[in-house]
């Protein structure tokens, strides 16, 4: 069952359809939504910067901006996710007590979505790097184009002190949550690992002394039991082989046995020779 707020119906409707004080009581939150989703985007726009600006200062090589361009993605979504939070606040806002109640908080555009003040080219910079011979732009160079502060940084901005290193530490923990929780998984699954091996261990002998514990039977019936038993034995001890050899095995090795199983099969592919029969075949000797 939906329930439903006064931001979500017609003036005339609301007057008879909801208790006198509710459409103040929605403003009220409604208005600290907004409060709150602007605080977590100073935040995350402060981060954000400080991930580019230590990209372009220290990553190098295509596995060090591959990272940092996933981490600064990552924020960038949080961003999206915390905008689009803030304008659903501000649309049910100014459907409850129109645009006039609350005029700091304004309509949020892509644009606004930035920490830059105006910003000045650095020509002789430039023109020391032209006498050099080097025509390609330096990534931290400063643009010509000049962008004004957005309206998100005024609002509330007494309480902006040290946003910059907070929204840092911020992020950083959250870093540092994700590094222990991968820390602790390959840790448990080590331990997983030694404790498959011992169960299998456990298991062998425990069949083991199964094949001689019923007394009084037909020899017939007993050598049966005791082959059961062997057999079973056999099959653990091949399963925890198996695995030690899968968990000893390098990428390398296990690309090179892939390619041994598959290798006619791509190599039939790739010259196409028997096009429509290779993938099937290929499949049924697996």
């Amino acid at each position: 069952m939906k329930l439903w707020l006064p931001s979500e119906l017609a003036q005339a409707v609301r007057a008879r359809a909801f208790r006198k004080g509710l459409a103040e009581i929605e403003a009220k939150l409604r208005a600290a939504q907004c409060v709150d989703a602007l605080d977590v985007l100073r935040s995350r726009l402060h981060a954000q910067t400080h991930l580019i600006t230590w990209r372009n200062s220290n990553s190098t090589g295509q596995r060090g901006a591959t990272r940092s361009a996933t981490l600064i993605g990552r924020v960038g979504d949080r961003i999206k996710r915390v905008a689009a939070k803030y304008r659903r606040a501000r649309e049910a806002l100014v459907a409850v007590k129109g645009v006039k109640f609350a005029p700091q908080f304004k309509v949020l555009a892509n644009a606004d979505l930035n920490t830059n003040a105006d910003e000045e080219s650095d020509a002789e910079a430039r023109k020391k790097l032209a006498r050099l011979g080097s025509s390609k732009r330096a990534r931290n160079e400063p643009s010509n184009k000049r962008t004004t502060l957005s309206w998100i940084w005024t609002v509330r901005s007494g309480e902006l002190t040290s946003s910059v290193s907070a929204a840092v530490r911020v992020e950083w923990s959250k870093a540092k949550a994700r590094k222990d929780r991968w820390v602790e998984e390959v840790q448990l699954l080590r331990e997983e690992m030694k404790r498959v091996l011992q169960m299998l261990r456990w298991t062998q002998g425990e069949w083991g002394r199964r094949g001689g514990m019923r007394g009084r039977i037909d020899p017939e019936l007993a050598g049966g039991l005791k082959a059961y038993a062997r057999r079973q034995v056999y099959v653990h001890r091949r399963i925890a082989e198996a695995f030690h050899a899968g968990w000893n095995c390098s990428l390398a090795s296990a690309v090179r046995q892939v390619m041994e199983r598959d290798g006619v099969v791509h190599q039939e592919l790739l010259h196409g020779a028997g096009v429509d029969q290779a993938p099937a075949l290929g499949i049924m000797e697996r």
